[in-house]
């Protein structure tokens, strides 16, 4: 059996280095989402958790790989989902809707991570954030021009469409949201999943 060093205040060694981490990439989170990546450094990251620059290098090489740490699951979360839905029975009408949702819904459950997602000022440059997301990027993308194909040979989505950039079009619509909506103080994100998915249809639809 492993043994738990414990601190004497109940909690294990393991368990307050798991929770400092985490402090740290809460802290990283706030300040890449207000200020940005690029005006964001290690030293107002370890002053925001109350450390040492030092400390925050026992838990991440860089500021890289910290980014990373926050993008990469909600990335991981959107394409998975979208693959389910891809090999589901629903209809391609369904699909692209439940799509459509999947991406919109972020902004509701994890508003921060997505605006840090959707800022371009460090991919274009970075070369280890573009390795570890460049291939979740693709897939995601795949997924998506499956779907509308799907639709297309099924009958219902006019086949005279470029798969790619239609995609292309509604994820930049959903994409748009980042720049103006505000939890708590916008339109609702199910009435604005509603509308958009109205919206998309629409554009799909074959004559």
């Amino acid at each position: 059996m492993v043994k738990t060093q414990n601190t004497g205040s109940g909690t294990s060694v393991a368990e307050r280095r798991e929770n400092r981490r985490d402090e740290i990439l809460r802290a990283a989170q706030d300040l890449f989402h207000r200020q940005g990546y690029a005006n964001t450094s290690l030293d107002d990251i370890a002053r925001a958790v109350g450390i040492k620059r030092e400390g925050v290098y026992y838990y991440f090489p860089n500021r890289t790989q910290i980014l990373i740490t926050i993008i990469k699951p909600l990335g991981l979360q959107l394409r998975d989902r979208v693959r389910e839905i891809l090999e589901s029975d629903a209809t391609p009408e369904e699909k692209i809707c439940q799509t459509v949702e999947n991406h919109l819904m972020r902004f509701e459950n994890r508003f921060a991570e997505s605006k840090i997602t959707l800022r371009d000022d460090y991919f274009a440059e970075n070369e280890d954030v573009l390795s570890e997301m460049q291939p979740i990027w693709d897939e995601y993308e795949k997924l998506w021009i499956g779907i509308i194909r799907e639709g297309q040979d099924k009958g219902v989505f006019d086949p005279t469409l470029d798969p790619r950039l239609a995609h292309l079009g509604i994820l930049g619509l959903c994409n748009w949201v980042a720049r103006w909506y505000k939890p708590g103080s916008s339109i609702p994100v199910p009435d604005l999943i509603a509308m958009y998915n109205r919206m998309v249809l629409r554009s799909l639809q074959a004559d």
